[in-house]
This record gives structure tokens, C-alpha cells and sequence, in this order.
């Protein structure tokens, strides 16, 4: 349903403004002929078993041959109209990624609308959030600011300053961390891309809408809920979402980070522990996490 209304918005973007790529992650739902029926004209690279949201796009950037490049959901409609404008943003050499207002889809269509990510900034343990996610907008999000990085459902990147900070990996730069597999990427590459001096810019411009089909919200925080808490704790996404938390830390805390958000951090890593008992299936994460904080360190020195 999603992918239809997607397809349906990029096939008026001018060839001269830029190619679509589609990468099918191994899917199994009929994604490949519904691209092919709706928006023939995309270069479709199939894969025969999912890969990881890090490397597909990682295959992607490869292919790339233009100065920018976008990563763009599934679930997301995208507005033509703001590419221009936002793209302009990269005038500033010293900008490395972009990204308008991304509004969540909404069910009544005169409801006021509802922020999906404004950009994405530190919380107070150094884990990404979406600014603005869910609350109505009001207009406090509408000024030009530098944040730590773009979202990944919708960001435009300036190509080389993805290849400055690529790890070398064999024979495709490994731009998103290709360890994470899935989540926090994102938020991990522009953490990268400030430590390397470059800039990561919000634009006050509506850049579409997003249906985030993962990660439905309902009245309480999902930790607290009876009903939602099981289920979360035990999903991929979770284990994921941990994992790469921690690698990420590793990776790109600076000692003064380290003063400033220690307390805070190790109060979110005791709490994360504790779950991990209760819900015991998910202490495993913790062999995860060690297996490749070697490999993360190099990482860090690369």
C-alpha cells in the first residue's frame, strides 16, 4: 500500500534532477513487480536474500555517479517541490547532509499535522532521537539548524563527504557500518561526519510524509506497557537497537562526552541490563556486544 503511493510521487522527478535506484532487500511481498508496473524507468538492483538496511544502501552509494545522494523509504512520500531548495543548502562546502520537515501520515487528513523527524539530535545518554517526533506542529521547528545527523528515511548526502569517511572495506566503502545491519546507523554516520568537521543541516521545509510502518506509537511509552513491553524487548529491533547503541559509543565518544554524559549513560546501560535479565532471552545481546568491540575500536582509530 505504502510502496504504491512512494513510486507514485518519484515518477515525476526530472531525469535531470536525478535517477532513481531501487534496492529490493531480498523481499519476498512482490515489491520487484510493483516497481517494475509503476515506475519502470528505476534502476532495479535485486538482491536474493536480505543483507542489512547498512549494506544494500552501502551497494547503492556505490553505484552512485551524481555529487548528492538521498536515502528514501519505503514508506515515504516524498514532495519534489522541496529538493531544489533543500539542495541549495549544500552551497556551504562545509555541509555533508541535508534534510526538510518530514511530517508522519496521518489517518484524518484535517488534522493539524504531526512531526515525524525534524532532524535527528543527542539525548542526554548520547543515543539519537528524532526531534519532533510526534508532536504537532506549532512552528517551533521552523528554523534553519545544524543537528547531528539526518534521518535515514529521507536525508540527502553530499557524496564526497560520505566518501571521507567511509571505512575501507574490501571493495565497497563502508559508509552506513555495516556491523549494525539495522538501526541507529543514521545516527552513528552523522556522528561521524561532526567529528570529521563537516556539518549536518535541518531545513525548515516540508520534505514529504512518512507512514513508519515500524514502530507505531500508542498512549504510553512502550516500556511501560503491559502489553506492548514483551513484545518489544524480544524483537530484533531491540536487540539491534542495543547493540548498535553501545557500538556506537565505543566508536565516537570523545573524553569529554565521556564526563559530560557518563553518569547518565551508565544509568541507561544499568537499566537496559535489568531488562535483559527479566526478559532473559535477550541477554545474549551482551555476547554480541563484546564479540565486536574490537572491531569497533578499530573503527574508531580508522
Amino acid at each position: 500500500m505504502h510502496l504504491a503511493k512512494t513510486l507514485g510521487a518519484l515518477k515525476d522527478l526530472p531525469q535531470a534532477l536525478g535517477v532513481v535506484r531501487v534496492i529490493d532487500n531480498g523481499s519476498q511481498d512482490g515489491t520487484v513487480a510493483t516497481v517494475q508496473k509503476l515506475l519502470p524507468q528505476a534502476d532495479l538492483v535485486v538482491l536474493p536474500h536480505n543483507i542489512g538496511f547498512a549494506r544494500a544502501h552501502n551497494l547503492g552509494f556505490a553505484k552512485c555517479t551524481t555529487e548528492f545522494v538521498m536515502t528514501h523509504d519505503p514508506d515515504v512520500t516524498l514532495n519534489l517541490e522541496s529538493l531544489p531548495d533543500l539542495l541549495a543548502s549544500f552551497d556551504d562546502e562545509m555541509v555533508a547532509a541535508v534534510q526538510g520537515k518530514l511530517y508522519r501520515q496521518q489517518q484524518v487528513p484535517d488534522e493539524r499535522p504531526m512531526i515525524d523527524s525534524a532532524g535527528i539530535v543527542h539525548t542526554a545518554t548520547l543515543n539519537g532521537r528524532e526531534r519532533g517526533a510526534s508532536e504537532t506542529d506549532n512552528g517551533q521547528y521552523n528554523a534553519t539548524e545544524n543537528v547531528l545527523a539526518v534521518t535515514g528515511a529521507a536525508g540527502i548526502y553530499r557524496v564526497a563527504a560520505l566518501e571521507a569517511v567511509a571505512y575501507a572495506s574490501g571493495n565497497l566503502p563502508e559508509v552506513f557500518d555495516e556491523d549494525f545491519f539495522a538501526y541507529k546507523e543514521d545516527v552513528d554516520l552523522g556522528w561521524r561526519l561532526n567529528r570529521a568537521g563537516f556539518v549536518c543541516r535541518y531545513e525548515p521545509i516540508v520534505m514529504g510524509t512518512h507512514a513508519r510502518t515500524l514502530g507505531k506509537r500508542g498512549s504510553l511509552p512502550w516500556f511501560i506497557n503491559p502489553e506492548e513491553a514483551p513484545r518489544r524487548l524480544l524483537s530484533s529491533r531491540t536487540r539491534y537497537s542495543i547493540r548498535n547503541y553501545v557500538w556506537m559509543l565505543v566508536k565516537n565518544i570523545s573524553w569529554k562526552q565521556e564526563i559530560a554524559y557518563g553518569i547518565p549513560i551508565a544509568i541507561r546501560l544499568i537499566f537496559i541490563f535489568v531488562a535483559t535479565v527479566v526478559f532473559f532471552p535477550l541477554m545474549t545481546v551482551w555476547l554480541e556486544v563484546a564479540e565486536d568491540i574490537p572491531t569497533m575500536i578499530r573503527k574508531r582509530s580508522a
